[in-house]
């Protein structure tokens, strides 16, 4: 029943209450969230989209995002393009990405950063002794560069496993505690530039 799937696509972007509505008077939005529906009426296995979050507020974007991942895990190929690269890593756990119009690379974004192995991992670590932990990290082997930063300590190392364990087992050894440990360079914007970088 064709009213049946136009209900239930119109439900799925959260538009059925504005169904007869003049859709020349929806907002930028609803009129992404409107072209969203009539691509799904028709149950597509694969959905092509182009900048389906442009216009749309945090709210929308959320229920578009959670959309799509549903589609996903549902058997459904979601090819989504867009330069908003925080909200396509929301989206998706495989990428292909494009530079120059040549695939730079594909696959998952850990995988991706992972097969880098000329550059270097970035790595953000807070604690409540700088200088002492610092000092100690500037000895490891596996660290190539430390600068220390509004009260953080920035390095950058090839393994980061290895990175990981020796941390753990200094901080315990000369007893500073860890309070922050985080990657400043495995988002999918910093693949990217990375990607982009190398061409």
């Amino acid at each position: 029943n064709p009213k049946l799937e136009a209900d239930r696509a119109l439900d799925e972007v959260g538009l059925r209450d504005d169904a007869d509505r003049d859709i020349a008077g929806y907002s930028k939005g609803m009129k992404q969230r409107i072209k969203v529906a009539a691509a799904l009426v028709h149950e597509p296995l694969v959905l092509v989209l182009d900048e389906p979050l442009n216009g749309t507020d945090p709210v929308q974007r959320a229920r578009l995002i959670s959309l799509f991942r549903h589609l996903g895990d549902t058997g459904h190929t979601v090819i989504v393009s867009s330069h908003v690269l925080a909200e396509v890593e929301r989206m998706t756990d495989r990428i292909l990405a494009i530079v120059d119009g040549k695939l730079a690379a594909a696959g998952d974004i850990g995988a991706i950063r992972a097969a880098m192995a000329d550059i270097p991992y970035r790595l953000k670590i807070s604690t409540d002794d700088t200088r002492t932990l610092a000092s100690r990290l500037i000895q490891e082997p596996t660290v190539e560069s430390i600068v220390v930063e509004d009260g953080s300590i920035h390095l950058a190392t090839r393994n980061l496993d290895a990175m990981g364990l020796a941390i753990a087992a200094i901080t315990r050894d000369i007893g500073v505690t860890l309070t922050g440990y985080e990657p400043e360079d495995e988002s999918l914007e910093s693949v990217f530039r990375y990607l982009v970088e190398r061409r």
